[in-house]
């Protein structure tokens, strides 16, 4: 029987050799903007350690090529179109995907709240809009704030219902100390679209650091009735506003989705923030796992030392944690 097998898995095989499988995907930067560069795109391997597939081309608008050869995967022959890959750009975040024949990826930019959907008002823009936008995306990625600002404010006056270039306004004003001004531009985005997620981290955020934490809790919880599953941030910051608002066991389940839903480990905040829950639920035992997790994490963080001194309490009332 096991003769058998192997006999048609080599069959399998010898007719895959003489046949690759040409399939297209697209990747996309936030906001719906074109590529300024090609990625750089590592290729993975197979479970018999060669590459899984190739790539032919990367256009302009963002449609891969990419070609699957059935010969180097014998052990799986009807999956034709599987192409795993690393995509790096700077300024974005780094991601391990697995094309298929019509995905779309996208690339989503450094930082705590960055995560976005794409928005249909987006893909509607006109062309002078689009490049304002481009521009001004461009001045965020150098820090270029006024710059930004500038290129921005053009592209919803030429285009008012954009509603990711509002949404990078708020950005660009709030890093320039003007959050009434990136209050109301976040405002503008989710008026334009409400199903953009975006806003409501960067709402919550902004309420959370004033101290309005009924304000921020009612925001992420808009965001949050969209079931934003990539966006772990919404929940970090419902998770903030309830722990300071005494809602320990909201807090908690909060926390733990962020944590559950950030596979990068982009928000280790929530790991503290957790233990510092439990901490205050009286389950010392595990609050000094999230403690201690966040500490690996962010080793360097501002509030290390606080955090460390918290474990360290807590450690010394649990028996053999230490």
């Amino acid at each position: 029987m096991e003769v058998s097998r192997f006999a048609c898995l080599l069959v399998v095989a010898g007719v895959s050799a003489a046949a690759t499988q040409r399939h297209t995907a697209k990747i996309l930067l936030e906001g719906g903007i074109p590529m300024p560069e090609a990625p750089q795109i590592v290729i993975g391997k197979t479970v018999w350690r060669l590459p899984a597939c190739s790539i032919l081309s990367v256009f302009g608008d963002g449609t891969v090529q990419y070609e699957v050869d059935l010969a180097a995967r014998p052990e799986d022959p009807l999956t034709t179109d599987v192409c795993p890959i690393n995509i790096r750009l700077e300024g974005y975040r780094t991601v391990d995907v697995t094309l298929r024949q019509d995905a779309v990826i996208v690339l989503k930019r450094n930082g705590i709240g960055q995560g976005s959907s794409i928005s249909m008002t987006a893909l509607n823009a006109p062309a002078p809009a689009r490049k304002a936008y481009e521009n001004g995306v461009a001045a965020i990625l150098k820090q270029k704030w006024d710059q930004a600002q500038g290129e921005l404010e053009r592209a919803v006056a030429l285009y008012p219902e954009y509603a990711p270039a509002w949404s990078d306004l708020g950005e660009a004003l709030a890093e320039q100390s003007k959050p009434r001004q990136a209050h109301a531009a976040w405002e503008r985005a989710l008026k334009a679209d409400p199903k953009y997620l975006r806003p409501y981290q960067q709402l919550a955020k902004l309420d959370l650091d004033e101290g309005r934490n009924e304000d921020a809790l009612r925001i992420a919880d808009r965001g949050m009735a969209l079931n934003p599953v990539e966006f772990p941030g919404i929940y970090y910051y419902a998770a903030v506003a309830n722990y300071n608002l005494k809602h320990l066991e909201a807090a908690e389940k909060l926390a733990r989705n962020a944590i559950r839903l950030d596979f990068p480990r982009e928000i280790p905040l929530a790991e503290s923030l957790l233990g510092s829950v439990l901490a205050a639920k009286g389950d010392r035992a595990e609050a000094i796992e999230h403690l201690r997790k966040y500490l690996e994490l962010s080793p360097k963080a501002t509030d290390a030392g606080d955090v460390e001194q918290l474990a360290r309490k807590l450690e010394r009332v649990v028996p053999g944690s230490e």
